[in-house]
């Protein structure tokens, strides 16, 4: 599929051989663009943000994410603030 990445985030933290971890930070209006997501993950919400069909994430927040296949999305900062989250993908 043309047009996915498979960076799930800004910057690449840390990498062995079970586990990815990511730090994503956008401004306001700012988008990830379309990527997909190959492992289980979780993420840390750093900031009020929304995803999917816009509901409100609380700092602090740990979410966990099932993935069979793949998972592709897009993250949309529609807030006011700088969103950031840490993503950890698991091998």
């Amino acid at each position: 599929m043309s047009g996915i990445s498979d960076y799930v985030g800004s910057k690449l933290l840390f990498e062995n051989d079970r586990v990815r971890v990511w730090d994503l930070i956008l401004a306001p209006g700012e988008s990830t663009g379309r990527h997909r997501h190959k492992e289980d993950y979780l993420y840390i919400v750093d900031a009020d943000g929304v995803k999917g069909e816009s509901r409100p994430m609380v700092d602090g927040e740990v979410r966990w994410r099932d993935v069979e296949g793949e998972d592709i999305h897009e993250a949309i900062n529609t807030g006011s603030e700088p969103w950031r989250n840490v993503i950890v993908e698991m091998k």
